[in-house]
């Protein structure tokens, strides 16, 4: 394997002029004792140039010797001064083509004083090899410098062998597997297209079949030793793996993405989550050098393979039934809880899902019935004969929810899109009634407060596109409410005949919000949560007694209480 951008111990004129006068013996005689002050000279004028490889300079100092001193001045060799002044070629590029040049012009030209081809070219491979001897020397393992053209004119990465690729889409009302949509799944790269850093493949996991097969395709300009270059390397998870000459010319292998993380906390599968890629390094290289032009030299892209699993999710939930306070002893949370069905699917095989229903019902029911237990006890704190009925339907109805990556709008030389489809059919009902007697004074009054809401959420969604993003689209379905209480009064008979009322409208309401928000545990992906909390209630009454006269005050019915902050998923 050669070494394009050579290295070393720089050679100093004295060396560099006893190993060029045996081939230029003529003009070595001329100069006499100026040869070393000749050859200190032109190692100036490369550096000049911006030459300070040793290899390079010793090949610029050759070139003066074939060509004259300051040979790229002059109008007849002002392609080596177009060359030298190229920014795209790298220093060993410039002087192989100069060389390459100059061997071709000098056998072109009439023989007289100047030196042959002949003795150019052979000047060159000595000092060559004079420069690797010093190389090897100094590290045994060092490469020879390259000599001849070898590059690569360009590289193509296909995908192969996406047959087996689904998605989820709905079709006369029921949700079904069909293709994936056509997209770009090959990219060239090479001479006038620079090879982009990334490129994201959908494929199977580890643990699963099928998944797909990237193939590349490398077309050389120039090639030094076919059983060395062009070389193909693909590193990453899975290790190292590399072709050489003609077996990287053509080659093919399957591309594996992470299989799926295990939570042993998260019962199920993390709604719309965003994974993780596998990355690997491709890349393609050859000694980078041409006889002209600018070399394609090495071409590196990472591989990015996300996991190409498309995941369909059915919800439905039926209505929670009237639950009472005080509580029965024959009742319980678990005989009033609506029944949770759930379904997941990943392409077409049903997951198991009977302990994520369970747990979104459990939890949601047994929090709720906290909630309601802290309204009763400070009502039943203030209220004599105090009692509560309540009708909580919160998720309830069905939802269905399919996500997948997708190849963006660029195919392989664009980032995936988390597509995501859905429909929403969801309700939220609350119905809360709270009776009680409550003694101020001498005056006594039966008290009934209640506050009802139906907040449905009927949605579709559909994300194809990069734009807009996940979260500008699914966290706008939450929603939101805010159920007004209301109060009734009933006055009780006193001797005193003293009584109340009120004498201006209730103060409070009952907040509700569901939705869907972004999950936080390991893994991301999204979750279900409920928030519920009563505002402070109270009312202004005025009081009517025969002895004392007519008094106002402000009545408070109810604390501000936290009832709900649940999630799931």
């Amino acid at each position: 394997m050669s070494d394009p951008i050579p290295t070393g111990a720089t050679a100093g004129p004295e060396i560099l002029t006893a190993e060029l006068a045996p081939h230029w013996p003529e003009l070595f005689e001329r100069l006499g004792s100026r040869a070393q002050d000749y050859v200190q000279a032109a190692i100036t004028k490369a550096a000049f140039r911006q030459i300070s490889q040793p290899a390079c300079i010793a090949r610029f100092v050759n070139l003066c010797c074939a060509l004259g001193p300051n040979f790229e001045d002059k109008p007849e060799n002002e392609w080596a001064l177009a060359i030298l002044s190229d920014d795209r070629l790298e220093e060993w590029v410039k002087l192989h083509q100069i060389v390459v040049r100059a061997a071709s012009e000098l056998g072109r030209r009439v023989q007289g004083n100047r030196s042959n081809s002949v003795q150019f070219v052979l000047a060159d491979r000595v000092l060559l090899d004079a420069e690797d001897s010093r190389r090897k020397a100094i590290d045994a393992n060092d490469v020879s410098l390259a000599r001849v053209a070898c590059d690569i004119d360009s590289i193509e990465i296909r995908l192969m062998e996406l047959e087996w690729r689904r998605e989820y889409t709905k079709r006369d009302g029921a949700w079904q597997l069909s293709n994936v949509p056509a997209f770009a799944s090959s990219v060239r790269f090479g001479q006038g297209k620079t090879a982009t850093s990334i490129i994201c493949v959908l494929t199977g996991t580890v643990r699963q079949a099928p998944a797909a097969r990237l193939q590349i395709r490398l077309a050389t300009q120039f090639q030094c030793d076919q059983d060395r270059h062009p070389l193909a390397v693909f590193a990453g998870t899975h290790g190292l793996w590399q072709w050489r000459g003609h077996q990287a010319k053509s080659v093919s292998w399957q591309v594996f993405a992470l299989p799926p993380r295990a939570e042993p906390v998260m019962k199920g599968v993390p709604l719309m989550a965003e994974t993780l890629p596998d990355a690997s390094v491709l890349r393609a290289s050859s000694c980078g050098l041409r006889d002209d032009g600018v070399p394609t030299g090495s071409l590196e892209t990472y591989v990015w393979a996300f996991p190409a699993d498309q995941y369909l999710f059915v919800l439905n939930r039926k209505s929670t039934a009237d639950m009472v306070w005080p509580k029965q002893p024959a009742s319980s949370a678990g005989n009033t809880a609506g029944a949770t069905v759930c379904r997941f699917e990943r392409d077409g095989a049903v997951l198991a899902s009977k302990d994520w229903a369970q747990g979104f019902q459990d939890s949601l029911h047994t929090e709720m019935i906290l909630g309601f237990d802290k309204i009763f006890a400070a009502w039943g704190g203030a209220m004599q004969d105090a009692s509560m009925r309540s009708t909580s339907s919160l998720l309830t109805g069905t939802c269905t929810l399919t996500w997948g990556w997708r190849e963006g709008a660029g195919g392989l030389l664009g980032s995936p899109v988390m597509r995501v489809l859905g429909d929403f059919d969801l309700n939220n009902l609350l119905d809360l009634e709270l009776v009680g007697e409550i003694a101020i004074g001498v005056t006594r009054t039966r008290v009934r407060l209640t506050a009802r809401s139906d907040a449905p959420m009927k949605h579709q969604i559909t994300r194809e596109n990069e734009t807009p993003g996940l979260v500008d689209i699914i966290l706008p379905l939450a929603k939101r409410w805010q159920a007004k209480f209301q109060v009734e009064f009933e006055p009780v008979a006193v001797e005193q005949a003293a009584m109340w009322s009120s004498t201006g409208s209730c103060t409070g309401c009952l907040s509700g919000e569901v939705g869907l928000r972004p999950r936080l545990g390991a893994g991301g992906g999204w979750q279900w949560y409920a928030r519920l909390s009563c505002e402070a209630i109270s009312v202004p009454i005025c009081l009517f007694d025969p002895l004392l006269g007519q008094t106002h005050q402000t009545l408070m019915l109810l604390p501000a209480t936290n009832m709900l902050d649940w999630s799931f998923g």
